[in-house]
């Protein structure tokens, strides 16, 4: 059965697929992944809508977040998407600067966020 060059080849190719899922599978190792264009929302609105005001944001828009962390926990953190967020709720009249937050999906456990295009978002407040 094993003298045939060709059969040895496709087993041995087979066993080496197999053996590299199970490693993915089981140790699941650290990696970087950089998810593109998340949105910076605004958060505490509301309060500057009680005063009588209207936050608008200025720049930037979006921002592009570099994760780390077990590849199953990073690839879980992509598709259920990231929140890029500034807290508007303790701004003055004018022009404002407030640091870029990040917040991971639930259910995402040991991803550290490693770098942020961009740490401060600009907004006017009218």
């Amino acid at each position: 059965m094993f003298r045939n060059r060709k059969t040895l080849m496709i087993l041995s190719l087979l066993i080496a697929i197999a053996l590299w899922m199970f490693v993915m599978d089981q140790v699941d190792p650290k990696t970087e992944l950089t998810v593109t264009d998340v949105k910076v929302e605004m958060h505490g609105t509301d309060v500057v809508e009680n005063m009588g005001l209207t936050a608008t944001l200025v720049k930037p828009k979006i921002v592009n977040v570099e994760l780390q962390g077990k590849r199953s926990q990073v690839n879980k953190a992509k598709k259920k998407g990231l929140k890029a967020y500034i807290d508007v709720s303790t701004c003055d009249y004018g022009e404002n600067e407030a640091e870029i937050r990040i917040e991971l999906p639930s259910g995402v456990r040991g991803v550290t966020v490693e770098h942020i295009s961009q740490y401060t978002a600009k907004f006017n407040v009218k």
